[in-house]
C-alpha cells in the first residue's frame, strides 16, 4: 500500500483542555484556533459553561471571555476524560468552588484516588466512590499551600496540583522524580504566573491577580499525528508530511523510539508558538530492528505504546517496552487490549513483571478489532489491519471520536 501525501491534523488535546480552562478564568478575551476537535474537548468546555463561564466559537476560532466562575446547580459530566476530570477538579478548587464530577462507565473505573490524596491535603473536602468517580469536591474553605512528592508520573496529576495551587494561601512545590509533559507550566508562565522550577521541583506561587488572556493557535496532537507516522514507517515507498506538530520534548518520545527502531524521520520548519516548539515531519518507509524501550522515557510515551506495538509487529526481532503498569489505568486495560488484538492478528505478544514484549513476525490472520471502547487501540489496529490486509472491521469505529473524529477521513487521504 502506498502512503503519500501531506496533512495537518486537529489541535493537540493536552494544549487545547489547558488553554480553554485557564482562559475561563483569565482577565479579558481570549482566542484559540485549531482547538482539538474530539469528543474530550466537548466535555471541558460543557463542564465550563456549567459553572458560568463564556465560551462561543466564532468563525474559526474560540472565544473565551474570562469571568467569574460559580459552584455549579448538577454534576459535571467528564465523560470519557480523564485529562478533564483531574484538571478541572483543580481548577476548580482554586476559585473555591462546590461541586460534583461524574463520568461514563470507563472513566468511572479510574483511579482517583491520586488526585484526591493532594487536594484534601490542600484543604478540600472530597467524598469518592472508594477512590473512584463520583467525586464531590468542597473548596469552599479555601487552598492551603504544599509541598508535594509525586507518587506517580502523572501530568494530569501535577496539573490539577498547580491549578489548585494559583487559588492557595502561600507558595506550593511539586517534586517530579520522572519529568512529564509541561504544556501546564509552560502556558501559565505564558500567562504571567509566578512559576518556576529548582531541579527537579516545580514551585508555583498563588496568583496576585488574574491570569492575562492568550490569544493561541494549537500546533497539530503529536498523539494522533503518531499514527499517521507508523502507518508511513511499516508500508513500503511511503513518503509523508505532516505538518504544524507539537515538538514539545516531553510528548515526541515516540520519534526518538522510531529513530532507534531504524525509523526514517526527519524535522523541518522549526519554530516555538506561545513558549511550545513547532514544525514539520517527514517519514518514509524504513527497516525496522527490534529495541528495548526503557522505563524511563515510558511517561512520554504511555497514549502511544499501542501503536508503538503495532510497530514493533514489523520489526525484526523481539522489542520490550519496560515497566508499563500505567497502561491497566487508561481508559481501558490497554496492556490487555494491546496483547488481545496483536494475538489475534497472530504475532506473539505477552506481558512479564509488567514488561510488555511484542515478537515481530508476519500477521496471519484478520480478525474483527477489539477496541474495548478505546480510541487509542481503535486506530493503532486499524492501522495495522490496513496495513496487512487494506482492510479492517472493528467492533466500536465511532470510539475514534474521542480524540480523532476523522481518522478514517485522514487515512484515506494519503492511502493509495
Amino acid at each position: 500500500m502506498l502512503v503519500q501525501g501531506t496533512l495537518q491534523l486537529p489541535g493537540d488535546k493536552s494544549i487545547s483542555h489547558r488553554a480553554i480552562m485557564l482562559s475561563a478564568i483569565a482577565n479579558g478575551v481570549s482566542y484559540v484556533k485549531n482547538l482539538n476537535d474530539g469528543a474530550d474537548l466537548q466535555s471541558t468546555i460543557n463542564i465550563l459553561k456549567d459553572c458560568g463561564a463564556s465560551i462561543q466559537q466564532r468563525d474559526d476560532k474560540i472565544v473565551i471571555n474570562g469571568k467569574e466562575l460559580h459552584s455549579p446547580s448538577n454534576n459535571l459530566d467528564c465523560g470519557n476524560s480523564g485529562t478533564t476530570t483531574r484538571l478541572v477538579a483543580g481548577l476548580l478548587a482554586s476559585q473555591k468552588l462546590t461541586f460534583s464530577l461524574i463520568g461514563d462507565e470507563s472513566l468511572s473505573k479510574r483511579p482517583m484516588k491520586r488526585i484526591i490524596t493532594p487536594l484534601t491535603a490542600m484543604g478540600c473536602k472530597i467524598s469518592s466512590n472508594n477512590g473512584l468517580l463520583p467525586l464531590s469536591i468542597d473548596a469552599s474553605d479555601g487552598i492551603s499551600a504544599i509541598d508535594y512528592d509525586m507518587k506517580v508520573a502523572s501530568a494530569q496529576v501535577k496539573s490539577s496540583i498547580l491549578f489548585s495551587a494559583l487559588g492557595g494561601n502561600n507558595v506550593s512545590s511539586i517534586n517530579e522524580i520522572i519529568p512529564t509533559r509541561n504544556h501546564s507550566e509552560i502556558m501559565l508562565k505564558n500567562m504571567g504566573a509566578l512559576i518556576g522550577s529548582e531541579g527537579s521541583k516545580i514551585i508555583v506561587h498563588p496568583l496576585k491577580s488574574k491570569l492575562n488572556s492568550i490569544d493561541i493557535s494549537v500546533p497539530s496532537d503529536p498523539s494522533s499525528a503518531a499514527f499517521f507516522v507508523a502507518l508511513a514507517v511499516i508500508n513500503n515507498n511511503s513518503n509523508l508530511k505532516l505538518t504544524n506538530v507539537l515538538l514539545n520534548n516531553t510528548r515526541i518520545g515516540f520519534v526518538k523510539v522510531l529513530n532507534k527502531m531504524n525509523c526514517l524521520i526527519s524535522k523541518s520548519n522549526e519554530s516555538i508558538h506561545n513558549g511550545e516548539k513547532v514544525g514539520d515531519l517527514i517519514i518514509s518507509s524504513s527497516n525496522l530492528k527490534a529495541i528495548e524501550v526503557e522505563p524511563e522515557i515510558i511517561p512520554s510515551i504511555i497514549d502511544e505504546v499501542p501503536i508503538l506495538a503495532v510497530v514493533a509487529a514489523f520489526a525484526n526481532g523481539t522489542t520490550v517496552f519496560k515497566n508499563v503498569e500505567e497502561l491497566k489505568y487508561k481508559e481501558c486495560d490497554r496492556l490487555n487490549a494491546i496483547i488481545h488484538n496483536l494475538e489475534a492478528f497472530g504475532i506473539k505478544a505477552y506481558e512479564k513483571n509488567n514488561d510488555l514484549f511484542v515478537e515481530g513476525g508476519k500477521v496471519k490472520k484478520m480478525p474483527k478489532i477489539t477496541t474495548f471502547d478505546d480510541h487509542r487501540i481503535a486506530m493503532a489496529f486499524t492501522i495495522l489491519s490496513l496495513t496487512s490486509f487494506e482492510k479492517y472491521e472493528l467492533d466500536n469505529k465511532q470510539c475514534v471520536d474521542i480524540s480523532l473524529p476523522n481518522f478514517f477521513n485522514y487515512l484515506s487521504e494519503v492511502t493509495k
